[in-house]
């Protein structure tokens, strides 16, 4: 899915993944801040910005069983 999908569905409270995270890292939102699985906070757009690589590549996150 693409940015825009993912940060819907993340403001929904749906745990959303890159391609380029780790088999244990996530997102969701509150209103316009990202909520990473470690807490850490930070604004969609200030995280966003200038990074052509997050356009693309989104998915609903999944836990794995390591």
């Amino acid at each position: 899915m693409n940015l825009q999908e993912a940060k819907e569905k993340a403001q929904k409270g749906i745990k959303v993944t890159h391609e380029y995270f780790t088999d244990k890292e996530y997102m969701i939102m509150r209103g316009n801040q990202i909520v990473f699985e470690d807490g850490v906070k930070i604004f969609f757009d200030e995280w966003t910005k200038g990074k052509e690589y997050l356009l693309e590549g989104w998915s609903e996150f999944i836990k794995k069983n390591i």
